[in-house]
């Protein structure tokens, strides 16, 4: 499930987009975050929600690196953990 919503920053607009990839496995997973973060623009956020341990600690965290953004993962709870992705 995807939403999407703006918030003002100085100099413009970002947006916000709330990905939930729970009870996907991969390669779903990292196909999902892959086609969100393909229309991003610099600024634009992407926060997704996971439950898939190797996807969540391991397969997204690493492109999301290895394609320029930054990425913050925190564990939420048991076998839940939400990640930040920032386009740069």
């Amino acid at each position: 499930m995807l939403t999407a919503e703006n918030e003002a920053k100085p100099g413009g607009t970002m947006t916000i987009k709330n990905l939930d990839i729970r009870g996907k496995v991969c390669p779903y997973c990292l196909l999902d975050v892959k086609e969100e973060t393909r229309t991003m623009k610099p600024g634009d956020e992407l926060v997704v929600t996971c439950d898939h341990p190797p996807a969540a600690t391991k397969n997204i965290p690493n492109y999301a690196k290895d394609a320029g953004m930054t990425v913050e993962n925190k564990k939420l709870g048991p076998g839940v953990w939400e990640l930040h992705i920032v386009k740069k």
